[in-house]
């Protein structure tokens, strides 16, 4: 027999896998682009996006799959998904084309959805009191790590060209990994199975999961079909208009007393509203800035991936110590730490900027580094605490809609990032660009991605300060991201 304390850290582990590959999947396949579009004959538009359809699909269904944990019980939905997300990280692995490929992402995002949005409610089962916050603080340096390696782990896996797979070893990786979790999850995961009130709107939310859905595919699927945005204006101001409708379609039904998919009465707490506009925008940045760096450094100027991944280095090791440092921080300063690291994002992107023609220059130029490791501290510095200011003012009863909001928020804003970034880069070079276009072009993104975070600075800066929460609201029932 199992001990229970065992058991629980055993749970644990299995959570740990799925955030694991959820968060690498995000990032690291932006720095195989250029080998995938090589291999399988894809036009920039359709190289980006194959890490736009998984953000979008993963998006658009985690509030969804967050409901059907609640209905057919949280192992059951985690095991399928995490089963799904192997199968589908194989249907990627032998895509022929980059069309299939498209398909595959999309199909291995609702996997993603499925298994991720069971994890935080998992935990939180499994842990109370102190050693909750310690699985939560492991579950969210995980995902951080994870993040940040995913472009490391995707250089070395094209380095190594394991049995000649190249960037397929990728997607190959996921299913041993998947595996694992499967077998710890179907063995300690409790079954989670909730008595779900039905209310006069049954158990599920079909038209708001069409409405969100809808609203969302609208913003970004123009942004990257469409030859200007221009063209896709209309198509976004739709969009805009359907995920209106969505607000106002949950607002009725919770007035009704129906089932609803998230609370959209946590928006009304300024902090909340503010902290999801800063934390899209940081998430936006940040995988904008990872594609364009990769596109540009190996299409552009013909560098290995493995250039890719050292220049990753300094920025997730800024990451990473501001991210270990944030607490002590943000117990003296607030929120404003958060201002702090947007506005230290926004100076080190324009500084690299300026000096975008020292890439081109043979060898890495080792001062670069410093612009670098203060992008990753600005990012860690913002994501850390960022998640203790949002919640801060959010009242217990609505902590299950804000931890479901929040993870989609920042995957939104991952997609809608992506997608731009990836628009303006793409349409600023000519039909036969040479090393000198994609410099002009990565020069141009990475002022825009600085004036962003001058915009995410305006808006952290108005964030409250000085909150604190009540004693039964435990920070840790709400989901810890990372990019």
């Amino acid at each position: 027999m199992t001990h229970p304390r065992r058991g629980s850290w055993l749970t644990l582990g299995a959570c740990l896998l799925a955030v694991t590959m959820q968060m690498i999947d995000v990032t690291a396949v932006t720095v195989a682009l250029p080998s995938i579009g090589r291999d399988l004959d894809a036009s920039g538009a359709q190289q980006v996006w194959i890490p736009t359809a998984y953000l979008l699909a993963f998006a658009c269904a985690l509030l969804t799959m967050a409901r059907v944990g609640e209905v057919f019980g949280r192992r059951t939905v985690f095991v399928t998904g995490t089963a799904l997300f192997a199968v589908t990280s194989m249907l990627c692995a032998y895509a022929p084309t980059v069309e299939l490929l498209v398909l595959g992402r999309v199909l291995q995002g609702l996997a993603g959805a499925a298994m991720s949005a069971q994890t935080v409610a998992i935990v939180t089962a499994a842990y109370s009191g102190t050693r909750r916050t310690i699985a939560f603080a492991l579950y969210g340096g995980t995902a951080g790590l994870a993040g940040l390696a995913g472009p490391s782990i995707c250089a070395l896996l094209l380095h190594l060209d394991i049995f000649g797979t190249g960037w397929r070893a990728l997607f190959l990786i996921n299913a041993p990994i998947a595996l694992a979790a499967v077998a710890i999850g179907r063995r300690f995961v409790s079954p989670g199975s909730e008595h779900v009130r039905v209310g006069s709107g049954g158990r599920f939310d079909p038209v708001g999961a069409a409405l969100w859905s809808i609203g969302a595919l609208l913003i970004v699927y123009p942004v990257m079909a469409s030859s200007s945005f221009v063209a896709a204006l209309p198509a976004v101001v739709l969009g805009l208009a359907t995920l209106t409708g969505f607000t106002v379609w949950e607002r009725r039904r919770r007035a009704a007393g129906a089932h609803v998919m998230v609370n959209i009465g946590v928006f009304g707490e300024r902090g909340f509203s503010l902290g999801c506009t800063v934390s899209a925008l940081v998430y936006g940045t940040f995988t904008g800035f990872i594609l364009t760096m990769s596109v540009t450094l190996q299409t552009g100027l013909g560098n290995s991936a493995s250039t890719v991944g050292a220049i990753t280095v300094p920025f997730a090791l800024g990451a990473v110590v501001a991210s270990v440092a944030a607490p002590v921080s943000f117990r003296r300063w607030d929120s404003r730490v958060v201002a702090a690291g947007a506005a230290a994002m926004g100076i080190s992107l324009f500084v690299l900027g300026v000096t975008t023609d020292y890439l081109d220059r043979a060898g890495f130029s080792w001062w670069m580094a410093i612009p670098l490791i203060l992008v990753g501290a600005g990012l860690g510095s913002v994501i850390a605490p960022l998640q203790s200011t949002i919640v801060a003012g959010v009242e217990p009863h609505s902590l299950g809609s804000a931890s479901g909001i929040l993870p989609t928020v920042q995957q939104v804003g991952s997609a809608v990032g992506t997608a731009t970034t990836g628009a303006v880069y793409f349409a600023l070079l000519p039909s036969e660009p040479v090393a000198a276009d994609y410099l002009a072009s990565q020069r141009t993104v990475l002022f825009g991605l600085a004036a962003t975070m001058v915009v995410a600075t305006m808006i952290a800066a108005a964030l409250p300060r000085g909150d604190r929460r009540p004693a039964d609201r435990d920070p840790s029932m709400v989901s810890t991201g990372a990019p």
